[in-house]
């Protein structure tokens, strides 16, 4: 079950743009919430640096729904595009035990 981890930035000045989105989204339940996809472990950290506003999303994805969970994640990052300097990266990360697997270990027991 890897994770998806998204990264997105946006210029300072168009902060207030990408919140005024984020709450039409939410309003309309554009991108709801399916529990059956993935589990949010990170749903929306952000800081302010030398780039604008940056954010950070973390999910972990259930057994064989990558591709449904990220044809919606790709939706959701075209739906915020329109905002002038708004860039996003979508990555695909293992998990721990994959890593653990992938080297042909037994993953410990914690």
């Amino acid at each position: 079950m890897p994770h998806i981890v998204i990264f997105a930035k946006c210029p300072s000045h168009v902060a207030g743009k990408f919140v005024q989105k984020s709450v039409e989204a939410l309003q309309k339940n554009l991108f709801p919430d399916d529990e059956s996809l993935q589990e949010a472990l990170v749903r929306s950290a952000w800081k302010i640096s030398e780039d604008g506003i940056r954010f950070l999303s973390i999910s972990n994805v259930k057994e064989g729904k990558l591709e449904e969970s990220l044809k919606i994640i790709y939706k959701e990052m075209l739906y915020y595009s329109e905002i002038e300097g708004f860039e996003s990266n979508v990555e695909v990360w293992g998990t721990w035990r994959e890593g653990f697997e992938a080297m042909g270990m037994e993953p410990p027991s914690v």
